[in-house]
């Protein structure tokens, strides 16, 4: 029984753990992007003219078209569009299974029923491009090492260019997640999740494309098949200076779990500059009255999280920090006003000539259309 996939988005999502990728990943790991992958770790440029392939076993390791002689799918640039975090390039596929940026597809399979798979599509500007992407997803159901036909279940071509409006993504990372039936045998086994930009694939999974990334899953060892990692929501958490806030603990989007987090090992939560708590997944940082406020300024206070994952808090434990940004401002002088008391009388005032005494009173400096303003001196005329 053949069932085409149901070419439908179930949601199209900007979750939290965007947050994560951006600030966490970006800032801390900045991604590479058109790097040869021989040299990606290193950071050194091609100038050669090279293409992101798959990584699933070819030639004599198998028989799924990967390589540049098997028409393997490729795409040229890996900037405008892309799958996860990370794209690199290479002059051809790496075998087996060793390419570094597979990071942006999740086939989540129950067998021979609807099930679903999660794209992470990143592209280079948000709401300001035109086109479609398109998404395309192959899986081996029936373990032959060809990504064609079907098993009793279901067709291999499992996603079938699957499009996205680009105009539409405001955000630089976004998940979708279209529906699919699936096959028999959903356990170690491989498949290939594609992003092109305006080109369509077909069932081989080959052919180069002029942008896009190819990514490919091979099966997992024991211990393998589970993920534990977190994320601070905000990050960073903005404060002023005498506040308070709070930041939430989040398990990554394929995670497992959170069981429980504590503070770092070496954390100290309270200081004179700032008390930290924790309650359930949640810890709030209150800046303290003591730290001097003046001048302005922005100080980062880093909190160390240590969380544990799985049944009892067991499987596994993650540490790192969450940023807080507490501002501080400059302090407002206040200059006290200075005034003057007009005289409620007009002094007189003596004068002598040849011998004669006269008293008169000087003319007043305020008048109805002029009057003295406070603060101002008064002046006496002779």
């Amino acid at each position: 029984m053949n069932q085409k996939p149901i070419a439908a988005v179930v949601s199209f999502l900007v979750l939290g753990f965007v947050g994560y990728f951006i600030f966490g990943n970006i800032i801390n790991k900045p991604y590479k992007t058109n790097f040869d992958s021989s040299n990606a770790l290193s950071g050194k440029q091609t100038s050669e003219t090279n293409f992101d392939f798959g990584d699933a076993p070819d030639g004599k390791q198998g028989q799924f078209p990967s390589r540049l002689i098997s028409n393997g799918a490729r795409t040229k640039k890996t900037d405008d569009v892309w799958l996860g975090l990370v794209a690199t390039i290479e002059k051809d596929s790496k075998q087996v299974n060793i390419d570094e940026a597979d990071d942006g597809v999740k086939l989540n399979a129950t067998s021979c029923k609807q099930s679903t798979a999660y794209f992470f599509v990143r592209i280079k500007n948000p709401g300001k491009m035109k086109g479609a992407a398109y998404l395309n997803l192959y899986a081996d159901w029936n373990k032959d090492g060809r990504w064609r036909g079907s098993d009793e279940c279901a067709t291999e071509w499992i996603v079938q260019n699957f499009p996205i409006d680009l105009g539409k993504q405001t955000n630089e990372i976004a998940v979708y997640a279209p529906q699919f039936t699936a096959g028999k045998n959903t356990e170690k086994i491989w498949y290939r999740g594609v992003v092109t930009l305006d080109q369509k694939m077909d069932e081989t999974a080959t052919g180069e494309f002029a942008s896009g990334e190819v990514e490919d899953y091979g099966p997992k060892s024991p211990g393998e098949e589970k993920y534990y990692n977190f994320y601070c929501m905000p990050d960073p958490l903005t404060i002023n200076h005498g506040s308070k806030g709070g930041v939430k603990i989040l398990p990554d989007f394929f995670s497992e779990p959170i069981f429980d987090l504590q503070f770092g090992k070496n954390f100290k939560p309270k200081d004179p500059k700032r008390q930290v708590a924790i309650q359930n997944n949640t810890f709030t940082f209150e800046s303290s009255n003591k730290d001097i406020d003046p001048p302005k300024r922005s100080v980062p206070h880093f909190v160390d999280i240590r969380v544990r994952f799985g049944a009892g808090g067991k499987e596994a434990e993650v540490e790192k920090s969450c940023t807080v940004i507490v501002e501080h401002d400059e302090a407002t002088i206040k200059i006290p006003r200075r005034s003057f008391p007009i005289p409620s009388e007009i002094p007189q005032i003596k004068t002598e000539s040849g011998g004669t005494t006269k008293t008169e009173s000087p003319e007043s400096p305020q008048t109805e259309a002029h009057p003295i303003q406070e603060g101002a001196p008064a002046f006496i005329k002779n």
